[in-house]
């Protein structure tokens, strides 16, 4: 059985980065004396690793919107506080201005959902075993990722792709679809997967190769394209949720290919 954490010795460690990162923030916008800098950034430093695993399990990862030489940039919460704390240019101003509202944003969010009893969770999170080798060398540090959760998705299409175009001969896909860049998604479902007429049969059973069929060109049409295309269009939870259900359906079809 798992041991409960500690939730006040928890609670002190964030409370306490939180006000030596606040004085911090009022060093650096205020007489930025550089002896103070570096005493209060030594402390924080040290405490980095412990805090930031501790705010990854309370709030989980996400990714915050941060301005860097006139550029925004995306950054993922397990790089936030080492960022804040380089030292150096980040020190400046204007650049440790976009660092410190998301740094104390997240450290007052985690404190909040442990006072609210929202942590630790009173049921344990599902685990997602990924069974098929490809899929999981290639996917799963991909669901564990913040943000851009195309990058799942498109992975898991393109092992389905590949190894849907490994089935039949060179010379019988070079037939059915002679230009090798429309060997893909939908085009390539429709040529060896149609059930009236299938390249690949994966049953005797007309109703079960529909199915099937009608699983594969959702899997390109639905769970892809709006991810290839552009942005997602889906909702934030939706869009949290997706990749996982999608892995776990395209390691039912891609093992079919095996």
């Amino acid at each position: 059985m798992n041991e409960q954490p500690n939730l006040q010795e928890i609670k002190k460690t964030l409370t306490s980065f939180l006000d030596i990162f606040t004085e911090y923030s009022e060093e650096i916008f205020g007489e930025h004396r550089q002896d103070r800098l570096d005493d209060l950034r030594t402390k924080l430093q040290r405490q980095v690793d412990s805090v930031t695993h501790l705010l990854l399990d309370i709030v989980g990862d996400s990714t915050f919107v941060i301005s860097s030489f006139g550029r925004s940039m995306n950054i993922a919460l397990r790089y936030l506080l080492s960022s804040a704390l380089m030292g150096g240019n980040n020190e400046l101003t204007h650049n440790f201005y976009d660092y410190k509202a998301p740094v104390l944003s997240v450290l007052n969010r985690a404190l909040g959902i442990i006072d609210s009893g929202l942590w630790p969770p009173k049921e344990p999170k599902p685990i997602l075993i990924i069974h098929d080798d490809e899929l999981r060398n290639r996917c799963a540090d991909l669901l564990g990722a913040p943000g851009a959760f195309d990058r799942v998705i498109r992975e898991a299409t393109t092992i389905l792709e590949n190894r849907m175009r490994s089935k039949p001969s060179h010379e019988t896909l070079s037939r059915l679809i002679p230009n090798s860049s429309d060997q893909r998604g939908e085009n390539l479902v429709n040529k060896l997967l149609n059930p009236d007429n299938p390249v690949l049969v994966i049953s005797s059973d007309k109703g079960r190769r529909v199915a099937f069929y009608k699983i594969l060109i959702g899997a390109f049409s639905y769970l892809r394209n709006p991810y290839h295309w552009g942005a997602p269009i889906f909702s934030t939870t939706y869009n949290e949720r997706l990749p996982a259900f999608s892995t776990c359906c395209l390691t039912s079809v891609t093992r079919v290919f095996s």
